[in-house]
């Protein structure tokens, strides 16, 4: 039986090191990883991101725009810029320019302007876009067991969120929680697991940074188990469903679960609970 409550008490794209022997003259550091902008229709408003060339050798870079959403299990899909109704990718600039070159061990800082037109559908409360920089000149990292020479590329992704709201308006709807069989997947060789599965949609008017906190509790011995947390990035009109692996050696019994979904800076929080046999 699931139950939920709330409890009111008032998203590869991150910078990156390498840093194996054979990549270290590879790279591109990049900080922050998303740009957040609350902007009426009409204004605009610059933020900075700062490049870094962590390399002994001079990096072409390339700056690109492209689109991005999130599938029902929170993974990243890329579409062009400019192909999707929640897009702001048409309003992005980006100065000095779209192409630098960067010396060894040297910084670029890069403004990037959002312009929110006039006449933006405001029925979308969140448009996004990503920004993405290119290492346009491939290093080499040696040669593989054949003797033929390996290139590498680097390219990060940089997540751009813009909101009508000034304020945070934020909330979740739990649409279910439910203890899962996942079959074994013999092309993979991963064996079948009993997972977790807990539903929700995002029904706020802002993006969402969340953690989901996990609790078991054997009804017979009064066992708890806490699980390791989840991470979660959500915008507006997500439907979402996150799955937590129950342990390989959990015992045999019966269990309620928790699973507290921690969904605001002002610990705003959802509630479910779950029984079920193991």
């Amino acid at each position: 039986m699931l139950k939920s409550w709330r409890i009111s008490y008032l998203l590869l794209f991150f910078s990156l090191w390498f840093v194996s022997p054979a990549l270290s003259q590879v790279g591109i550091t990049v900080s922050p990883g998303r740009l957040y902008y609350r902007l009426p229709p009409g204004s605009r408003s610059s933020q900075k991101i700062n490049v870094g060339n962590p390399t002994t050798r001079e990096l072409e870079v390339g700056i690109s725009i492209g689109d991005w959403d999130y599938d029902s299990l929170g993974n990243n899909i890329s579409y062009p810029a400019g192909s999707i109704a929640k897009s702001c990718s048409q309003w992005i600039q980006v100065m000095p320019g779209s192409y630098f070159s960067l010396p060894p061990n040297q910084q670029q800082n890069l403004d990037i302007m959002l312009s929110v037109p006039a006449d933006a559908d405001v029925s979308v409360p969140v448009h996004t876009a990503m920004l993405y920089i290119t290492q346009l000149n491939p290093s080499s990292a040696g040669s593989n067991i054949n003797g033929a020479s390996i290139n590498i590329t680097v390219r990060m992704g940089v997540k751009l969120y813009h909101s009508f709201e000034q304020q945070d308006n934020r909330d979740i709807e739990i649409i279910d929680f439910a203890d899962k069989t996942v079959a074994a997947n013999n092309k993979t060789k991963t064996p079948s697991l009993r997972c977790l599965d807990l539903l929700f949609n995002n029904t706020g008017k802002t993006w969402i940074e969340g953690k989901i906190k996990w609790e078991l509790l054997d009804e017979k011995t009064g066992e708890k188990t806490k699980l390791e947390p989840l991470d979660f990035y959500s915008i507006p009109g997500d439907k979402r469903t996150v799955r937590k692996v129950l342990p390989g050696d959990l015992k045999r019994g019966r269990y309620n679960a928790t699973a507290i979904i921690n969904y605001g800076e002002r610990d705003e929080l959802k509630v479910a609970e779950l029984e079920f046999d193991y």
